[in-house]
């Protein structure tokens, strides 16, 4: 069993290591799966270990994370030197600590609560005669970081997540909704209620049912095309958003790779449209999902602007860009919110909304997207299939950003932004 102590005083007895960084997350665990009829609790301890050695020819660094059960803390460090021995790159020097962002990242109704009671609460949703089979995890840890400069932080955190398979005839549907917070996945004031998530699954899927095939569009036909929310966060993550991420990237930027660089309109024209785009990176957010007050690397979370108005405005630097450009590490792209829109939800000529993708495919180069289809609407008559082919950046640069009701933005798991948005003129493949 290794310790974050053991492998504090293996690291620093080796000399050949010019810095490093310590993480060790004690971690208790509750499981409730219907599907599998499972309910388990565990507790483990994750250690991270970043180390960097400087030659002659550069920095090289090295990112360990392990269980610690797992060997001992001799060889652990080991294995990081050989790793960053063989990774040599260019040389940066460390930046001094800063100051921990000030967040709270712990649900109070889980600090001291039975966590498999949380589980069984995140699944135990009245189904009202629908056919679902939910899986509820439910996270409670205490995460320290130490570093070679004596720097240290510690604090508690929570995480919850539903996986949750929606059945209605012969179709299903997978939901995942993660957060920090119990009661942003289940209404604690009323336990008869379904999820929403779970009644516009139950929706969509009778849709299906009745689904037709894909329109066909004439060459003179100006098509718009709305993104619901379940289409535009498609996948695990930030969905269509993701190509902003991609381009924040500093190594891909210092490279020359990006779409655009810093103080450069991210497409022609971008600045002088209706609703400019703007788009940030908060990892301050309390109870937001990728919030934390530093990274694994010890650095600081700071909130930064990736879009200002259309314009490239900053990039997710680690320690490591950071200190090759001189600049402050950030805590790389965390939440990403979104700049609200003023667009009303009527559309303008004729309009697909997409519910539902099947498949989104992003180039993370150039921006080019390709969204398949699992279900939309064409004038309230429900199809499946087809294909929209888009500069995605381009795209979410001009399009209306929906105003969410009583002015409140939609917030799920890392995204805090419009629950949909209007992309005009478009063109659709059958």
């Amino acid at each position: 069993m290794i310790t974050r102590r053991d492998l504090v005083r293996a690291v620093s007895r080796e000399r050949r290591v010019a810095d490093w960084v310590v993480s060790e997350r004690v971690q208790e665990l509750a499981i409730v799966d219907e599907l599998r009829g499972l309910v388990r609790r565990e507790t483990r301890t994750r250690l991270g270990l970043v180390l960097h050695v400087d030659s002659a020819l550069g920095r090289g660094t090295a990112r360990v994370a392990i269980d610690a059960t797992e060997g001992t803390a001799s060889t652990v460090v080991l294995r990081a030197l050989s790793l960053a021995t063989a990774a040599v790159g260019p040389t940066w020097k460390s930046v001094p600590p800063a100051a921990p962002a000030r967040v709270d990242v712990i649900d109070p109704a889980l600090v001291k609560t039975n966590l498999e009671e949380a589980a069984h609460a995140i699944v135990k949703f009245n189904r009202d005669g629908a056919t679902v089979r939910s899986r509820g995890t439910v996270l409670r840890e205490q995460v320290e970081i130490q570093a070679k400069s004596g720097f240290r932080e510690a604090w508690a955190a929570s995480e919850l997540r539903v996986d949750a398979l929606v059945i209605a005839g012969e179709r299903s549907l997978e939901l995942v909704r993660e957060a920090r917070k119990l009661g942003d996945l289940i209404d604690a004031q009323r336990s008869d209620s379904m999820p929403q998530a779970v009644t516009t699954a139950l929706t969509d899927l009778r849709s299906l049912e009745s689904a037709g095939a894909t329109p066909r569009a004439t060459g003179s036909d100006e098509l718009d095309l709305v993104l619901a929310t379940d289409a535009m966060l498609h996948g695990d993550g930030l969905g269509v958003w993701n190509v902003f991420a991609v381009q924040a990237d500093a190594a891909l930027e210092r490279q020359g790779l990006t779409r655009y660089r810093i103080g450069a309109p991210i497409v022609p024209g971008a600045t002088q449209v209706a609703e400019p785009l703007t788009i940030s990176s908060d990892g301050a957010i309390d109870h937001a999902l990728r919030s934390a007050p530093v990274g694994e690397e010890g650095d600081a979370i700071r909130k930064f602007v990736l879009v200002d108005r259309g314009v490239s405005a900053g990039l997710a630097l680690t320690m490591r860009e950071a200190a090759l450009r001189g600049r402050d590490p950030n805590g790389g792209i965390r939440n990403l919110v979104i700049g609200p829109g003023l667009w009303d939800g009527a559309p303008v000529r004729r309009t697909i909304e997409i519910r539902r993708l099947r498949a989104l495919s992003i180039d993370r180069y150039t921006g080019n997207a390709s969204l398949e289809i699992a279900l939309a609407f064409d004038d309230g008559k429900a199809f499946t299939g087809g294909t929209v082919r888009l500069d995605l950046i381009a795209a979410l640069s001009r399009a209306r950003r929906k105003v969410a009701d009583k002015q409140q933005v939609l917030r799920r798991g890392a995204y805090i932004g419009p629950p949909a948005v209007l992309i005009e003129r478009v063109e659709l493949l059958s």
